[in-house]
């Protein structure tokens, strides 16, 4: 029997059971590999990508909510509460917007869920109920506004999409979801800032309110001020009404500028509130009283499309230029030469004497012919001590034939001569032993020719430029006058015979012991020299009266250019072609021609640098005052002014961008539409809750230059020995022109101690006119008393006689009035009176004793001012009286007078510094882009309210902060500058400190505090 291990029977191939094996495996490896999932894992899947979608959908839901809800209570200071800390103090709106979305996606979350059969899926986040949580919150949600903020993308991170089977998580996954929105919450927070921000800022911080306000405030100023200049009867130039109207178109500007277009209800308010305000200034309106708000703040109505212009700005503008001129000191210095000292030649007649100086001179030679020797002193035995030695000389004299010395280079000869000269000298020693005394003596002679020649150079000292004279030294020139001809006899009368003659000269000048050899020689001078160059002069001073500078009105308002400076500078650069003198002088009388030119250009250009540095002084002054209500200084209010003319950039009407954003109009509304210094009520602005009152503006407007004393123009330091201020003639006698008219038992009291004041100093005037007329004419004492009489008594009482001694009038009518006296009258010598009356009159109001005690002043202009307002009481309600009360208070005298030298007062300014202080009541943004729902509209509203918020999900909403209300702080300054003379430019009534609203707080409402105060 064949053994099994050795039957070969039924056995395979070893390989082919192997290769059958791999085979096999194979097959079921790729069986298992392609079985399809199981019915649990496909629904897992399914469930996440729904959910995940739904997600998606729920931020974009909640996204657009939350914008529409931060819009409508933007959080724009967080509360102190555990909520509202969390919440930056840097930006705590989109802080706030970040939690709402987080808040509305967290509420979206709960309804997002997918389900089928046993599978569940759900997205969530995790929940916000603690600071904590909501800290952790704030970190997830990111914002971002896209296409200029029209579109808002909202990245939440770490959102948890978990799917359960059952009780059983099959899967779970965090996610980021990111979604642009179109709606422009962050840009209408923005512009909402950026216009807050323009609210707030002063005119020299850039574009905003301030620099409108100022530009709206300039013309209003300088129209009003010029009425008043003008005797129209404006009592307030700038007054609350004023103010009110440009702040409220400032605002509508501001709003263009930021968001395109300004408020409609706003224009048709602001157009009411101009012709109401032009109706009431023309006929001398009260203030502004609530009858006015409610003519004005119109009642809330619809949104309208048109959109009608401001009216523009008319009056006087301060970019109207004009001329300083020369004229006035020119007319000064021409009379000063004939009657003043100045620095260069003192007058006219040393200007005209200077031509004719010549500097005389002795030139002399000395040579010695013959000489015994000088003999010693011998004492008279031992022991004698000299003391003392006494020389004594005596000469003779006798002709010679020998040569005189040479003139030098510039020099005339006027005469020589040569001596031989012969000295005798004896010598006296005395000597001294103990108590015994003797003399000795000795003689020696000297001989010496000597050679003497007097010469002369011409040699003017006055400020005619270098030119050659020519003829010199003959008679001659233009006047046919000695011409210095006589010069050589006067230097030898000064050099030879006032040293005892020719041989008296020669002997000293061989002794060496000569005094004199230098000597400055006048010639004589026509004797119509000094007609003829005044004749002149009188051309001269008509070119240089012709010359002046053109300035800005605004520039002088502001002290941003000094005039006399310029036309000294200008003088000075032109002083070649003034002074025009010729290539040669024709003779020295045409060289003091000239020189009399020199010296009145010299003259007027000293009195502009005088000028010039008053006119410094008084900037300093001025900045002082400007300092007391935050103006920096001059150079400030200057800068304020030209910020003024700055353009305005104003974007468009709607908010660019491209989708998911787009072209968004944004259209302001402010409650009140016009922001008055009166309650406002609710029928007037829906934003003020019914039965109370709302004040959504105040003011405040001083006047710096009230009373035209107290400052450092018209106060002039007291003399030490009564140590009391003092104000200048001209200003006394305005307020004396002012209190005329009013009748009451205080004001006439106060009247008369002015008048007595006023009359005293314009009798020293009067003296001192009457010395004027008596050496400027060939009047009698009595005939020129009679013509300064009949001067002044053109005018009635001290009051008018004194203005008119300081604006000029009286020099002319006391000229006019001593020519009908003279027997041979001329209108030449009337001007030349005139001129020289008129210089007389300045110098004499720049003394002390033609001042006014300001006590006086002040008490009087009290007095008036008073009166004047209680009659304003009793005439309330009638508006003629009202405007005859201006036409009172109009003459009161007000403002600064810039150049307050006499005789040279270009301008008067005054300054208003103004603040203003407002805020809306609800200030709302619209558009029509942006809401959740197709064709809504998205509100950004600002109404100071609390902005509260469910966070923890109780039920209560918790504070989180609170939506502030537009509001505005700001101030500027605008300055007006009038021609001299009349009663100036300023506020007269009375109040140099106008409030109004609730100063210094406005928004005040009556729910807030029992009741609003009244401006302090």
């Amino acid at each position: 029997m064949t053994r099994l291990a050795e039957d070969r029977r039924a056995r395979i191939p070893f390989a082919l059971l192997g290769v059958l094996l791999l085979v096999g495996a194979s097959t079921y490896a790729a069986t298992i590999s392609t079985q399809g999932p199981s019915r649990v894992d496909r629904g897992a899947a399914a469930a996440m990508e729904r959910v995940s979608a739904g997600s998606t959908a729920a931020l974009r839901s909640a996204v657009g909510e939350a914008a529409r809800a931060a819009a409508a209570e933007p959080v724009t200071e967080p509360a102190a509460t555990p909520f509202g800390r969390v919440l930056s103090d840097r930006d705590p709106f989109r802080d706030a917007l970040r939690l709402r979305i987080y808040l509305r996606l967290r509420e979206r979350l709960e309804t997002t869920r997918y389900r089928r059969g046993s599978v569940t899926a759900v997205a969530s986040v995790p929940e916000a109920t603690t600071p904590t949580g909501v800290r952790r919150a704030l970190d997830r949600v990111r914002v971002t506004g896209v296409e200029n903020g029209t579109a808002l993308r909202v990245t939440v991170r770490n959102l948890t999409v978990m799917v359960r089977d059952g009780e059983r998580v099959v899967a779970q996954e965090n996610r980021s979801r990111t979604v642009t929105v179109s709606t422009p919450v962050l840009a209408l927070h923005d512009r909402a800032s950026a216009f807050e921000t323009r609210l707030n800022r002063r005119p020299l911080a850039g574009p905003g309110l301030g620099r409108r306000l100022t530009a709206r405030l300039y013309p209003v100023a300088w129209a009003r001020g010029y009425a008043q200049y003008s005797g129209l009867p404006v009592a307030n130039v700038v007054g609350t009404r004023h103010v009110e109207t440009a702040t409220n178109g400032a605002l509508l500007e501001t709003q263009r500028a930021v968001f395109g277009r300004s408020d409609p209800a706003g224009r048709q308010a602001m157009r009411r509130a101009t012709l109401e305000l032009g109706v009431d200034d023309l006929t001398a309106a009260s203030s502004v009283d609530g009858e006015w708000a409610k003519g004005v703040v119109p009642r809330p109505n619809r949104r309208v499309n048109a959109s009608t212009p401001l009216p523009p700005r008319r009056g006087m503008s301060p970019d109207r230029r004009f001329d300083v001129e020369v004229a006035p000191l020119a007319d000064r210095a021409l009379t000063g030469l004939r009657t003043e000292s100045i620095r260069s030649n003192r007058s006219l007649a040393d200007a005209l004497r200077a031509a004719y100086r010549v500097e005389a001179a002795l030139r002399t030679t000395r040579k010695r012919l013959d000489s015994e020797p000088r003999p010693d002193p011998e004492p008279p035995g031992p022991e004698w001590f000299l003391t003392e030695t006494r020389v004594a000389t005596d000469h003779e004299v006798e002709s010679s034939v020998g040569t005189a010395p040479q003139a030098r280079d510039g020099e005339r000869r006027f005469g020589s001569f040569a001596r031989h000269v012969t000295l005798n000298r004896r010598i006296k020693w005395v000597w001294r032993r103990d108590n015994d005394t003797r003399v000795t003596t000795g003689e020696w002679t000297e001989r010496y020719r000597v050679g003497v020649t007097v010469v002369g150079s011409y040699a003017p000292n006055g400020s005619a430029p270098a030119r050659p004279t020519a003829p010199r030294f003959e008679r001659g020139g233009p006047l046919d006058g000695p011409n210095l001809a006589d010069v050589p006899r006067k230097a030898r009368e000064r050099l030879l015979d006032r040293q005892g003659g020719r041989n008296a000269v020669a002997a000293a000048v061989a002794n060496e012991s000569l005094d004199t050899t230098e000597a400055t020689v006048y010639g004589d001078r026509p004797s119509d020299l000094r007609s003829w160059a005044y004749a002149d002069l009188r051309g001269v001073a008509a070119r240089l009266g012709n010359r002046s500078v053109e300035v800005r009105a605004g520039a002088v308002a502001t002290y941003g250019v000094n005039p006399p400076g310029s036309l000294s500078t200008t003088l000075r650069k032109r002083q070649a072609t003034l002074v025009d003198p010729p290539e040669r002088y024709q003779g020295v009388a045409d060289r003091a021609r000239v020189n009399a030119r020199v010296a009145l250009l010299n003259a007027t250009i000293a009195r502009l640098d005088r000028r010039a540095k008053a006119h410094e002084r008084t900037k300093e002054a001025f900045g002082d005052v400007l300092g007391r209500v935050g103006v920096e200084s001059p150079q400030t209010l200057g800068q304020i002014f030209e910020a003024r003319n700055t353009p305005i950039t104003a974007p468009q009407g709607r908010l660019a961008g491209r989708p998911p954003g787009g072209p968004v109009g944004v259209v302001p509304d402010g409650s009140p539409a016009y922001l008055t210094v009166e309650s406002v009520s609710h029928d007037r602005a829906h934003a003020v809750a019914p039965s109370r009152s709302y004040r959504p503006l105040a003011t405040k407007n001083v006047n710096l230059f009230v009373a035209p004393y107290g400052d450092a123009a018209d106060v002039v330091s007291a003399p030490a020995t009564d140590g009391v201020s003092r104000v200048r003639l001209r200003t006394a006698a305005r307020v004396l022109v002012a209190a005329e008219p009013v009748a009451n038992d205080s004001v006439r009291e106060q009247r008369r101690a002015l008048s007595r004041a006023v009359a005293s100093s314009v009798g020293r005037v009067r003296a001192r006119t009457r010395r004027a007329v008596q050496n400027e004419t060939r009047l009698t004492r009595p005939e020129a008393a009679a013509a300064v009489a009949a001067g002044f008594d053109r005018w009635e009482g001290p009051g008018r006689r004194a203005l008119a001694a300081t604006n000029g009038s009286l020099a002319a009518a006391i000229a006019v009035a001593a020519g009908r006296r003279d027997e041979a009258p001329r209108s030449d010598r009337v001007g030349r009176l005139e001129r020289r009356l008129d210089a007389a009159i300045a110098e004499s109001l720049r003394h002390d004793a033609t001042t006014v005690a300001e006590t006086v002043v002040a008490r009087t202009l009290t007095r008036v001012r008073d009166r004047a307002l209680a009659r304003a009481s009793e005439a309330a309600t009638d508006r003629l009286a009202r405007g005859r009360l201006n036409e009172t208070l109009g003459v009161v005298p007000a403002g600064f007078p810039v150049a307050p030298v006499p005789g040279y007062w270009y301008a008067t300014v005054n300054v208003w510094a103004v603040q203003v202080r407002g805020a809306y009541a609800r200030f709302t943004l619209r558009t029509q882009r942006g809401a959740p729902t197709p064709g809504g509209a998205i509100r950004y509203v600002r109404d100071g309210s609390t902005v509260r918020v469910d966070v923890d999900g109780d039920g209560r909403a918790e504070r989180l902060g609170r939506d502030e209300r537009i509001d505005f702080r700001t101030r500027t300054v605008v300055a007006v500058a009038v021609p001299p003379g009349r009663s100036g430019v300023g506020d007269v009534n009375g109040n140099a400190d106008e409030r109004g609203g609730s100063w210094p707080e406005p928004g005040c409402t009556s729910w807030a505090v029992e009741d609003c105060p009244a401006a302090e």
